[in-house]
């Protein structure tokens, strides 16, 4: 995806292409900010229940928790520098529409990364935490 949104912005100067791109970004980091919200969440609900959960129940919590930061973090890393790309007034202009690809590259990337790991972990701790799960009384 980040090869097409790349050749759509080195191929064509149009600023529309741009927006289009810029608009993309943003539901992108939309989804990253949902991400680590519903990671926060479950890690408060986590952390009530801390003392009674098994040492590899914890370390596997902490990794979902930071597999989606790192992945938020990467994401919005990637989005400032495409912004730069096209805000920044010292950028050559035949070098901003790389530079927007690159950014918006590294920021699918990270994202990729951060689900990659984040996707399996959550469901091992799903299951470890289904487990672990007292009966009802």
């Amino acid at each position: 995806l980040s090869g097409v949104i790349a050749d759509l912005v080195v191929n064509k100067r149009d600023s529309l292409y741009e927006m289009a791109a810029l608009g993309l970004l943003l539901v992108w980091l939309l989804l990253g900010v949902a991400g680590v919200a519903a990671t926060v969440w479950w890690s408060r609900r986590l952390w009530k229940n801390r003392k009674d959960l098994p040492r590899a129940t914890k370390v596997l919590a902490v990794v979902v928790g930071s597999c989606a930061l790192a992945g938020a973090l990467g994401t919005v890393l990637g989005l400032i520098k495409a912004f730069g790309a096209v805000g920044g007034e010292s950028v050559d202009p035949s070098q901003k529409a790389r530079i927007l690809a690159e950014g918006i590259a590294e920021a699918m990337n990270w994202t990729a990364f951060g689900l990659l790991v984040w996707l399996p972990s959550s469901i091992a701790l799903v299951f470890m935490l289904w487990k672990h799960r007292k009966p009802a009384p």
